[in-house]
């Protein structure tokens, strides 16, 4: 958000303590890297995770293979940004930081019934959080109570997707200790033997037991309900209305970007922007074969199923990981699906995914 004079497409690190490190993204693409036009408007959006997790590949991809420096044209820069949380990014996005943010589904209602200013433009569906444990005596979720458990931050999405998945055996928040891990900072203290329960991706249960470790899973949030929703793309109501057709262009670009990722001779290249995450190539690859297989990211569909969107509401307002507020809070309220909409009709023909392409890599969601 506002003016700038830096290349047109930026990938900002906020600044992990000690370290001084900047990661390079998308090694060995940098021919499809954007050009600079130096435009009036800069669109920042923020990614969870510093390293960001595997959510943010296809941002990254968006950007490193030039996806949104066609639709944005001239019109506007676009700087992705990563933050320690996808809560912290949503912070940044009520407080006029930034334009757009990827954020926890939960986290996002919870800010909503509390009275942000919050609109969903698009979304991700399906979630696959489980907790992963490197104790072999820790195996149920029975298990659990008592034990200190890695999240990300407290209202979070580790956090909420904690207190679904101890639902599951009849166990609360209050059950169990927490202590902040966010990002890829839980699976690091798992490689390390420092942190024995985590919140898990899969990608990251993938990486653990790749450095050696076996990871036994007492529960996934898929246990307790399939159905839930995992992430939204936020901006504010004011926002919208200001920049509405530069959120459709991105919007155009995470289309295009999708339709790459399905394309079967990208895999290797995607798996390699992958190890932005921190997974290894393998890892990557593996994971992104999966994620894909699950539709974790939205495809042909604007990710805001309604029946995913009040079903996560309802459940989280019965657990208290919502306030009362959100009582008031309704599908069309917390929505607005016309932005994919319009970004779908101008593209879906040409960036739409055969079916039968996105058939051949479906699988389960365990």
């Amino acid at each position: 958000m506002g003016r700038v004079s830096m290349a047109r497409v930026l990938r900002v690190i906020a600044p992990i303590v000690g370290a001084g490190l900047v990661l390079l993204v998308g090694a060995g693409s940098s021919a499809a890297a954007p050009k600079s036009h130096a435009a009036s408007y800069e669109v920042v959006m923020g990614v969870p995770g510093i390293p960001p997790v595997f959510l943010g590949v296809r941002p990254y991809i968006a950007w490193n293979r030039g996806f949104y420096e066609k639709f944005l044209g001239k019109t506007a820069d676009i700087r992705i940004q990563d933050f320690t949380t996808g809560t912290d990014a949503m912070r940044a996005v009520q407080n006029g930081q930034i334009d757009l943010a990827w954020a926890p589904t939960p986290t996002v209602m919870a800010a909503m019934a509390s009275g942000a200013n919050l609109v969903a433009i698009e979304g991700m569906d399906t979630i696959d959080w489980r907790i992963g444990s490197i104790d072999p005596s820790i195996s149920s979720c029975q298990s659990l109570k008592g034990q200190t458990i890695g999240v990300d931050t407290v209202g979070g999405a580790r956090y909420n997707a904690l207190i679904g998945m101890l639902s599951k055996c009849g166990l609360g928040i209050n059950d169990v200790k927490t202590v902040n891990f966010p990002g890829a900072a839980g699976m690091n203290a798992q490689i390390a033997g420092q942190l024995q329960v985590n919140v898990d991706h899969i990608d990251e249960v993938q990486q653990i037991e790749a450095a050696g470790k076996k990871v036994t899973i007492p529960v996934k949030l898929t246990d307790v309900d399939p159905y839930q929703h995992y992430d939204m793309l936020v901006t504010t109501k004011d926002k919208l209305a200001q920049n509405r057709a530069l959120y459709v262009n991105v919007i155009k670009g995470d289309i295009a970007a999708t339709a790459w990722m399905y394309d079967p001779k990208n895999l290797d290249a995607a798996a390699k922007t992958g190890q932005i995450t921190g997974d290894s190539l393998p890892v990557s690859k593996s994971a992104l074969t999966h994620y894909l297989g699950i539709k974790w990211w939205n495809v042909n569909a604007s990710g805001l199923t309604v029946q995913r969107i009040t079903r996560t509401l309802g459940e989280y307002l019965k657990l208290g990981a919502i306030p009362a507020g959100g009582n008031t809070l309704t599908y069309k309220t917390m929505t607005d699906t016309s932005l994919w909409k319009d970004a779908w009709a101008a593209v879906g023909k040409q960036y739409g995914v055969p079916k039968a392409r996105i058939a051949a890599v479906s699988t389960a969601n365990t």
